[in-house]
């Protein structure tokens, strides 16, 4: 294991708090291997637990249904329709992406991406425009009991064309936080021996927009944590407080869908992601 990887473990053991896994399985996810992310879990979760994998089928969602993540009916009603299809149908869509990081957050992003990013080929941010410039491509990969009747696991696998770099390997799923009342969404990133979660809250605004929002002040509120585990199956948590994110998906005025996800660290905005989704 890389030496960086083990000061990050030790940092997630020394100032975060050993966890029952019992007693948080909101917090509970995948795990990574310890050379590389990129896909490898995908087929190690699939053999373990004996489940089917298919891959950008027709109607594919991030989420079976929109009310997984707690949307009632009424909140259904004033929800733009077209954010909901793309929830429940991702894979029917094509996605442009822009990325703007924030002054002296840049090289920050730079080093990132060489310490961690570009070696795991998870969590590869786009630095620059050019990086996204040749376009995403994105699949909806679903992991399914073998009669294909439950969706066990569904992962959001996204490459940039220029470098075949991936961007995103995230697990979308829900969790039943004892703290909310209502199921929040949860994105799993596998890591070695761990991974980071980003558990979301949701609210669906006067315009039609769906606003999902990790903005939680103290361990057990929505927000980014970073999870560890051992071969002996013993768990440690930690909370990254200042990491606050917000991601908006809604209509333009032109009828585009777009999103756009902004991420915060103490308070100063450090990097925007917009993206526009395109009907294929």
């Amino acid at each position: 294991m890389a030496i960086q990887d083990t000061i990050t473990q030790t940092w997630v053991k020394i100032t975060g708090r050993k966890i029952a896994p019992d007693d948080y399985e909101w917090l509970i996810g995948p795990t990574g291997h310890t050379d590389i992310i990129k896909d490898k879990f995908i087929f190690e979760l699939a053999r373990k637990e004996d489940l089917s994998i298919q891959k950008n089928a027709l109607n594919s969602g991030l989420l079976e249904r929109i009310e997984q993540i707690g949307i009632t009916g009424q909140e259904k009603e004033r929800l733009n329709k077209k954010v909901v299809d793309f929830y429940e149908n991702t894979s029917n869509y094509n996605l442009e992406v822009w990325s703007e990081w924030k002054g002296l957050f840049k090289p920050f992003g730079r080093l990132l991406s060489i310490i961690f990013s570009k070696r795991l080929q998870q969590l590869n941010l786009p630095l620059n425009s050019i990086d996204t410039a040749k376009g995403i491509k994105s699949e909806i990969i679903k992991l399914r009991s073998k009669n294909e009747r439950e969706t066990r696991w569904t992962i959001w696998y996204r490459i940039l064309k220029s470098t075949n770099d991936v961007v995103y390997s995230g697990i979308y799923t829900t969790c039943k936080n004892p703290n909310y009342k209502a199921p929040l969404l949860k994105v799993v990133f596998p890591l070695p021996n761990g991974n980071a979660s980003v558990i979301m809250t949701k609210k669906v605004q006067a315009d039609g927009s769906l606003l999902l929002c990790s903005d939680g002040k103290k361990f057990g509120d929505n927000g980014f944590y970073f999870t560890l585990t051992n071969k002996r199956g013993e768990y440690w948590a930690r909370f990254v407080k200042p990491m606050h994110e917000w991601i908006r998906v809604y209509e333009d005025d032109e009828k585009v869908l777009r999103a756009d996800h902004n991420l915060n660290f103490y308070g100063v905005r450090f990097l925007d992601l917009h993206y526009k989704m395109n009907k294929k």
